[in-house]
């Protein structure tokens, strides 16, 4: 906060962090169902971390779906509120 915004270079850094992070839990089908700023941190060597996995999910096959819709209304993916 104390420099300002972040170059491009460093966006593209975070933002790789964060892809390499949602494709890691994918892999391993667990659904955050609750990813939002809030929720990404970085730790002192500069580095992301996802917190708060208290609504994930751990799917048992690839293609299972989830029923129980959760989240921050503000964040839902707009495909899961046109689901219903």
């Amino acid at each position: 906060k104390k420099r300002g915004s972040l170059t491009e270079v460093e966006i593209k850094y975070y933002v790789l962090q964060i892809l390499k992070a949602v494709e890691c839990m994918h892999k391993k089908l667990i659904i955050h169902r609750d990813l939002k700023l809030a929720n990404i941190v970085i730790d002192s060597n500069m580095n992301i971390k996802i917190i708060d996995f208290g609504l994930a999910a751990q799917l048992k096959h690839p293609k299972q779906k989830v029923a129980l819709h959760c989240g921050t209304p503000n964040y839902i993916a707009p495909e899961i509120l046109d689901a219903d």
